[in-house]
């Protein structure tokens, strides 16, 4: 699962999503990919109800050098963002990790088996 978040500062998450979209397409896995892309999100959709700053300051060790990191985003259209994608992320990770087709289970079993598919 991609996020993107389409005013993201930091982050050429635009073309890095869409470079990874080509690449899974090319290999026959698109189906394997879900993207879900946010106009006027920056980067760092976290939970809801995180704080969203567009930029904040860093010192860079060791010559203590003070940087601006610029996130983006709109705070509204970042907080949507960060609502959405987080009830999607929920819902992918319960298909994906417990109602799957392809799921295997495996048994318990002594040291003398090995662990095989039921």
């Amino acid at each position: 699962m991609l996020i993107v978040g389409e005013d993201d500062q930091n982050w050429a998450t635009v073309e890095s999503a869409e470079d990874m979209i080509q690449m899974m397409r090319a290999s026959g896995n698109d189906h394997l990919l879900t993207t879900l892309r946010y106009p006027g999100a920056g980067h760092l959709i976290e939970p809801p109800y995180s704080p969203h700053t567009r930029a904040s300051n860093f010192i860079i060790l060791p010559k203590r050098q003070k940087v601006v990191m610029l996130w983006g985003g709109s705070p509204k259209l970042h907080s949507d963002a960060q609502e959405d994608s987080w009830e999607k992320i929920l819902s992918f990770l319960q298909q994906q990790l417990y109602h799957s087709q392809d799921s295997v289970t495996y048994r318990r079993c002594n040291a003398d088996e090995a662990t095989t598919p039921k």
